[in-house]
């Protein structure tokens, strides 16, 4: 048995969504009627952004340089970091764009951790989204069937976690064994009475973290001096 973390990107590994501060900053301003059409459940989250990466007016290198100053969670590193230490895998599931979320986790030295998501690439001068996880039987039409991928990268045995904070992790309630919420997530949790824990960053997923294996190492050990009393009695 053991514990596998699959981690939403913007919003709860950043402080801020990514793809929606690039979109401020560089896309013509129908952008906004396009993400209104997706919160009105008219379109899912692939189409949505499809169709906004086609209105951003920007070199690559410009947004690169854009990225470099979106910061994130400051204790995020020291989970990563300790769950490395423990040899807990972390994955990055995000319906956002790999070659900034790489950017942004290569900044913080973090470049060991698996990245699950879209690409944009440019052609022309002009963007297009693709969608290399993309599944046409995807309930909620998202660029990236975040439920698939839980399920193939979990073995029987595993505690799969979930950390997230949007309508892109609603779906994998349902898959995860713990679900660590805030935002939009945390609120559909409530609503729907999924088991979940809210929290405020990683900083407190690595105080539960820790305790967890302080407690599973504490009852191991005393079933271990429980049984080599038992063998004494018996010898």
């Amino acid at each position: 048995m053991g514990y596998i973390f699959f981690c939403d990107f913007d919003g709860t590994v950043t402080r801020e969504d990514v793809i929606d501060r690039i979109l401020e900053e560089f896309a013509e301003p129908m952008w906004k009627e396009i993400e209104q059409s997706w919160v009105n459940g008219e379109i899912g989250s692939r189409d949505c952004l499809a169709l906004q990466s086609r209105l951003i007016n920007a070199k690559e290198r410009d947004l690169l340089d854009f990225v470099e100053n979106i910061g994130i969670d400051g204790s995020f590193v020291d989970f990563a970091r300790y769950c490395k230490g423990q040899a807990i895998e972390v994955v990055i599931l995000s319906d956002g764009i790999d070659r900034f979320i790489k950017s942004i986790l290569n900044r913080y030295g973090i470049n060991d951790i698996r990245v699950f998501s879209n690409s944009l690439e440019s052609t022309n001068g002009r963007f297009e989204m693709f969608f290399p996880y993309f599944r046409d039987d995807c309930r909620t039409r998202s660029g990236i069937c975040k439920c698939k991928i839980m399920e193939e990268l979990s073995v029987p045995g595993d505690i799969k976690i979930l950390v997230g904070d949007g309508r892109s992790d609603f779906c994998l309630t349902g898959k995860a064994d713990l679900t660590f919420a805030k935002s939009d997530l945390l609120d559909f949790c409530r609503v729907e009475k999924i088991p979940h824990i809210e929290h405020r960053g990683f900083g407190n997923i690595i105080v539960w973290l820790k305790n967890q294996i302080a407690q599973e190492r504490f009852l191991s050990q005393r079933a271990f001096v429980r049984h080599g009393l038992r063998g004494a009695r018996n010898g």
